[in-house]
């Protein structure tokens, strides 16, 4: 039987979250879970009208998942979405008039999706569901709705102020099936869609922007998410209430609203597009947000954004390619259908639809507005195909206005894009795990609205060089610009009353305590980290306490100063204690940010703690009380490291980005390792001297270019997006002897990575590196191969290689990982409604070692992988659950040096979109 966790906002009023926590804390230390606990494998949510109710089971094998599987989790887009609706189990709407209902089929009533729902003398349409519901927003009253589907009759309804809700319309077959409407021509068409669609596209070449040699112009970017179908109630004391109170208090349009707003920003930027040249620049001017706490990890939805080039053959969503209605394949992928026709701006133009062809295709349902006499987009309106598989996500929609604009070389008018809207609506309730659920209209669901407007469009107009120099680069202290800057400065889109209600609503909830702390609650639970006014931050939270082989329970503390301490310099340290060594550690560093638009930074730092001795930053913090389930049976890798690095990081352009460093470390291994100093005047190494600790001394610098790359910055530190163009680096270590100890070599080191899209639906990865090692040092100081001493699987490590069984001095070394995204799976019936795609990884390493290195490290216990290469496969399964893979790895070379099984299972845990 499952356990109910209660969280009651009666209950606890004063502080909810913080006494649940603790009575759960209190419970879980003196009752330990249930045999039939550990057997199931379920986590739901149920979202009450009053209270939060989570049904959790957790399984004994997840509490054994180690940090870095959960240290991913913190950081995961995926957890601002599970927390916003497990705390607020509430809802959203954008406008000031909301219509609902659904469109049903009056000769067998069931119900109609891809249905066009239109508010009549305005731009307001949605397409409804596959449930056959619809929902949309007007801030204006109209008196009658639109209602046009292929196959059925044109229908009108008339509506009334007061009942806009859970309207039920019945659409009437039309005696006429328009796929047997005829365009008069030459000769009859049963497929007129398809046939104007062919001069459509083959007139892409003479409508698309990218024809331009550049164009310039002005962004405004609105960025709102929302909690949509919110019980409407306020009569609660939890927080819930009080800000769907707040909100209704703030504006007579929002009473009785189903919505809650909780996060929204905009955006001015002057942006810059050059085909020959390629440059793609953009100068941020201005930036607003609400000012709250939860800004701070809610604006990673800012990700959540979408614009795209009509004419491009596939368009991206996250990791995902899909086939564009106006591909040169497009046939491959769509049928097409004539909608209607009207005259927009004295020129006719048509209407058309387009629907897949098959289930389970990355594809969209939609329509398109092409201008009849030179066949180019007016418009386009789509969304997902009902069966796409993107994880988390229930629905994407998609809108594109285009507006005549200046050839200002030709002086021509010309068709460009002006308005995009994206609306990206997540799944909610068993639908998180990836368990299909029956349709719904009236679920509780998080939703992310963007709105971007662009003016003051500028076609050919000019050298780059010559409109580069007139973009200033704002300071980010200078962003913020007060109200009558936006009133002058929204392009021409001026904000709903909803909108304007929010900032009222949010000068309301600041001058509340219980809010303010609720809301720092909340972004501890979606960033690990407790912050002090923006000026010192804690954390994080899941580091708090840990356990290893040597220092047995291992506690950490660690902290930050923030910009509100000071904008450009960052104090940062921790303090750890083991219980078993019962030695202190910690480090110490500082931060200085020179420029933070051409990112120019320098660090010191100092630490002494056990650590990994890897290349690999990917890799993530291992601190966390249940680390060491999941750990392969060897001896223990760790090395304590006493260190001080001083670096330097700079972007000498926006491709290339160099950093310098400056090392002093010891090492101490506590596996089994010794050395031979080296003889001062012979050069040779001193055999009967055994030295256990190791100094190094080093001085690096390195280069990378990838061409194009998004960023955010963290605590001071620059953290790198997904990139799908290839990443190359190069970077040379001039090791110094410094000390009787210490050793005199050289370093060389080449890479490139990339994530390649194959489109359909398919991913590729591959890591390559290779370099060589010049002089003579022990084998901790040359490339020793990332060995994977758990059984989670990382496309970064070599999964069935111990620690420390290779070393080299000059090598090659390839991950490889490809993502089929579906291709195959999605042929089996009951895998295809889980959503659960295949993955296959081949990695391999070879290299040699000098006679003189080879040598020198004569007793070590590593081997040389020169004559034949240690490679090792995998095939897996990812996406269980939205969360979790289980890869089972065998390896192909090398049998006779491993102490374990050739093969093994791997868990691993993914959040992406």
């Amino acid at each position: 039987m499952n356990r109910f966790f209660y969280l009651s906002t009666k209950k606890f009023p004063a502080y909810p979250i913080l006494n649940y926590f603790w009575r759960r804390f209190k419970q879980v230390l003196v009752q330990p879970l249930k045999t039939e606990l550990r057997r199931s494998f379920t986590l739901q949510m149920l979202f009450l009208k009053k209270d939060i109710a989570v049904l959790c089971s957790v399984p004994s094998l997840i509490k054994r998942l180690p940090s870095r599987i959960f240290s991913k989790l913190y950081r995961s887009p995926f957890i601002i979405t599970f927390i916003l609706l497990l705390l607020y189990s509430a809802g959203a709407s954008a406008q000031s008039y909301i219509i609902t209902g659904t469109v049903l089929d009056s000769a067998t009533e069931s119900p109609l999706n891809n249905v066009t729902v239109h508010l009549m003398h305005t731009n307001v349409t949605a397409l409804s569901h596959d449930d056959g519901s619809f929902s949309l927003a007007s801030d204006a009253w109209q008196d009658s709705l639109e209602i046009t589907s292929i196959g059925f009759q044109r229908m009108v309804v008339p509506l009334k102020k007061h009942h806009t809700k859970d309207l039920v319309v019945k659409m009437i077959p039309s005696a006429q099936d328009l796929e047997a409407v005829v365009i008069m021509g030459a000769e009859r068409d049963k497929e007129p869609g398809k046939r104007y669609m062919k001069k459509v596209i083959a007139n892409k070449m003479f409508n698309n922007p990218d024809r331009f040699k550049n164009y310039s112009y002005k962004q405004y970017l609105r960025h709102e998410v929302d909690i949509n179908n919110i019980d409407s109630s306020t009569n609660g004391k939890g927080l819930k209430s009080f800000v769907l109170k707040t909100y209704h208090n703030a504006g007579e349009q929002n009473a009785g609203s189903r919505l809650l707003p909780v996060y929204f920003s905009e955006t001015l930027s002057d942006k810059y597009h050059s085909s020959s040249p390629k440059i793609d620049k953009e100068n941020i001017i201005a930036h607003k947000t609400l000012g709250l706490e939860t800004d701070k990890f809610l604006k990673q939805l800012d990700k959540f954004n979408f614009s795209y080039n009509v004419y491009d053959n596939w368009y991206t969503i996250f990791n995902q390619t899909y086939a564009s209605p106006l591909s040169n394949t497009a046939f491959n992928y769509y049928n097409f259908y004539f909608n209607d026709s009207s005259i927009v701006d004295g020129k006719k133009v048509y209407t058309i639809r387009f629907k897949p062809k098959q289930k389970y295709l990355n594809t969209f349902t939609g329509s398109l507005w092409i201008n009849d006499s030179t066949f180019s987009v007016k418009k386009i309106e789509m969304q997902l195909s009902s069966t796409a598989n993107l994880d988390f996500i229930k629905n994407v929609q998609y809108s594109e206005e285009f507006r005549l604009s200046p050839d200002l070389a030709t002086g021509k008018m010309e068709y460009m894009p002006y308005k995009y809207i994206s609306k990206v609506e997540f799944e909610t309730g068993i639908e998180l795990l990836g368990i299909p659920a029956p349709q719904s209209s009236k679920k509780v669901r998080l939703e992310v609205v963007n709105t971007t407007v662009i003016g003051d469009i500028k076609i050919n107009s000019g050298m780059a060089s010559e409109f580069l120099k007139k973009m200033r680069k704002e300071d980010p202290s200078d962003l913020h610009k007060p109200d009558s800057f936006w009133v002058q400065n929204r392009l021409g889109d001026s904000l709903t009353r909803h909108e304007k209600s929010i900032y009222v609503m949010v000068d309301s909830l600041k001058s509340s305590r219980k809010f303010v702390f609720d809301s720092k609650v909340i972004n501890l639970l979606g960033t690990g980290f407790w912050d002090f006014d923006n000026k010192i931050r804690m954390g994080p939270y899941y580091s708090l306490l840990s356990t290893n082989q040597i220092e047995g329970y291992r506690f950490r503390a660690g902290l930050w100063t923030l910009e509100g301490f000071n904008k450009r310099i960052n104090l940062n340290g921790y303090f750890a204690y083991g219980t078993k060594d019962q030695s202190a550690k910690g480090g110490l560093g500082i931060k200085f940010l020179w420029n933070r638009n051409k990112w120019t930074k320098t660090s010191l730092y100092g630490s002494s703690d056990y650590d990994f001795l890897t290349d690999e930053d990917q890799e993530l913090d291992e601190d966390n009380l249940i680390n060491s389930y999941f750990r392969k049976d060897v001896p223990s890798t760790k090395v304590y490291l006493r260190q001080v690095i001083l670096k330097h990081e700079q972007y000498v352009s926006k491709k290339i980005s160099i950093n310098g460093s400056f090392t002093y470390k010891q090492l101490t291994p506590v596996f089994d390792f010794s050395f031979h100093p080296l003889d001062t005047k012979t050069g040779r190494a001193i055999d009967s001297i055994n030295l256990h600790q190791l100094p190094a001394a080093e001085a690096s610098i390195g280069l990378r270019f990838v061409a194009k790359e998004r960023t955010v910055v963290w605590n001071f530190d620059q953290v790198r997006a997904n990139t799908y163009d290839p990443i190359l680096t190069a970077n040379f270590t001039q090791g110094f002897k410094i000390e009787n100890n210490s050793f005199d070599y050289q370093k060389l080191t080449f890479g490139i990575e990339q994530l390649l899209r194959l489109p359909p639906k398919s991913l590729f990865y591959y890591n390559v590196r290779f370099g060589k090692t010049f002089g003579t040092a022990p084998f901790l100081l040359l490339n020793v191969p990332a060995g994977n001493e758990y059984y989670v699987a990382s496309r970064y490590l070599f999964n069935t290689m111990l620690p420390y069984e290779f070393a080299a001095d000059e090598f090659i070394s390839l991950y490889s990982r490809i993502y089929e995204g579906g291709l195959f799976l999605n042929k089996v019936p009951f895998i295809r409604k889980l959503g659960w795609r295949a993955r296959f990884s081949f990695n391999g390493y070879m290299g040699d070692m000098s006679e003189a290195n080879r040598s020198y490290n004569s007793g070590a216990h590593f081997s040389v992988p020169a004559k034949t290469p240690f490679m090792e496969a995998g095939i897996g399964i990812e996406n269980i659950f939205h969360v979790f893979s289980v890869d089972y790895y065998k390896r192909l070379s090398s049998l006779n040096h491993s102490k374990k099984e050739n093969g093994a299972l791997f868990l691993g845990v993914n959040i992406t979109f």
